[in-house]
Parts: C-alpha cells; structure tokens; sequence
C-alpha cells in the first residue's frame, strides 16, 4: 500500500525516500491534558496496521504545555512529528499546515479529543480507496451513533446554522447533514489542493473546504461515525458567531473564479 519517489543525494546517487501511504493530522490548542492519550491511541492503532504511516500533530499557538507533552512522546520516532507556531491562528489554518505538510497517498484529520474513535479511520480508508476523493464523518445520518449528546442549545444552534449556511453559502451544501463532524479523509492529492485553495482560519474552514470540492467536482461521500461529545470545546457561540457568519459570507466571493476540475 506504498510507493516511493526517488531524489539525489549531495553525491548524485539515487536513494528511495518512502512515501506514507496515510497521513493523519491531529490539529490541538491547550490540549495538554488529553493529547498523550489521544496520540498514544492513534499511534496504537497505526502501527497494527501494515501500511507505512506519518502523524503530524499542529500545535495552534497553545498557552499551556501541549508542544512539551508532544515533543517528550514522540522523541525519536521518524514518523511522527510536531508543527507549532504562535500566535493562536484557528482550527482552519492548523488543519491546513498540517495537510499541505503531509505526504500521504490518503490523508485524514481528527479532532484531539477523539469524539470520533480511531477506528473510524479503517472505513474511512475503504471508502477512499473505493473511489471517493472525499470521505467526511457524520453525526446526522442513518448508521451514525451518538453516545453522548451536545447540550440542547448546542444541538439547535446546529440546526439554525445548517439553514442559514444553506442559505449564505449554497452550492448544492445542503445535501450534506453534518458539515462540522472533526473528522474527514481525502485523497492525499485532493487535499493538498483543496487545503492550498481554503483561506478560512477559523471554524468554517469545513464549509469553505466542501464548498470548494464541489466546485472542483471532487466526490465526496458523508460517512455514519460513532460520536461521543467531549468537554472542553474551543468554540464559544456568542464569542465566534459574528465571525462565522463573516466567513460563511466570504467563501461565495473568494472562490468564485474556480475552475471545475477535469478528468
């Protein structure tokens, strides 16, 4: 499930650098608390499987020790490493340091609370190597399974948002139940592209990403997951509203000279 490119070294040899044929991007802002265990969990699944594998984990600007917790966990492994930068940029612009730094065949990003399991990294893989360019995890179709529900008002300013992303952003998006699910896998081409076209930071990110596969005819496919909701969640509705009704709002305008994709 791998393969390989060649390059030169300083004497002009040929050597085989080998290629990931998974990527997995973990993006963490003060996750000091839960990031050794959701990086030992991924890790532990990875490496049952028989595929060459890379993990990069974007520490977005943290105030606590999360890059220190990283660094002592991942000392020595060549297939695991840290991104971190200051100041705090967004959940966005950490995915996509992450993707346009990976070098995977497929490549996938998952919360680092793990509301998703790591196993849904094995149908998520299936699905892509079935012919989707897209795979994102979904908390609202049939086959999906909740263990633990977001707050009430979570789940209605869900639905408010659905209606008025539908509206604002439209583009066929509606056909999509859950655009904001923290876990989706694509086509290791197709997301360097995608993740080298998006310019959202923040929490749209998401919309502006599916908005932007449309557009290029990528197809994309919403797969049921196992969800648990995870205290500690970054987003704070009254804090980020004005913002992600601006960003909804720009992704139209910012990606309308787009050129479908071909072939």
């Amino acid at each position: 499930m791998s393969s390989a490119v060649f390059a030169k070294t300083s004497q002009g040899n040929a050597t085989t650098l080998a290629v990931p044929f998974l990527s997995v991007i973990v993006p963490a802002y003060n996750e000091e608390k839960r990031i050794g265990n959701t990086l030992t969990a991924i890790l532990a699944h990875l490496q049952a499987q028989t595929f060459r594998y890379e993990v990069i984990i974007v520490d977005d600007g943290s105030r606590d020790h999360t890059a220190q917790v990283v660094e002592s966990l991942i000392h020595g492994m060549d297939n695991t490493r840290l991104i971190a930068y200051q100041p705090n940029r967004g959940k966005g612009y950490a995915v996509r340091q992450g993707m346009l730094a990976s070098a995977g065949e497929l490549v996938l990003f998952t919360d680092a609370d793990l509301s998703t399991p790591v196993t849904a990294i094995d149908a998520a893989l299936e699905h892509l190597q079935n012919g989707f360019d897209v795979v994102m995890g979904s908390r609202a179709i049939a086959g999906s399974e909740i263990s633990r529900y977001q707050p009430s008002y979570r789940r209605m300013g869900a639905k408010i948002f659905n209606l008025l992303r539908d509206e604002i952003v439209g583009a066929d998006i509606s056909r999509f139940k859950d655009t904001q699910c923290g876990f989706k896998a694509f086509r290791g081409a197709a997301a360097r592209q995608l993740f080298g076209l998006l310019r959202i930071d923040g929490f749209m990110f998401d919309v502006e990403m599916i908005y932007v596969a449309l557009q290029l005819g990528y197809r994309i496919y919403e797969m049921p997951v196992h969800w648990t909701d995870m205290p500690g969640s970054k987003l704070r509705l009254v804090r980020d509203t004005t913002r992600m009704f601006r960003d909804l709002a720009r992704i139209r305008l910012t990606h309308r000279h787009l050129i479908p994709r071909r072939g």
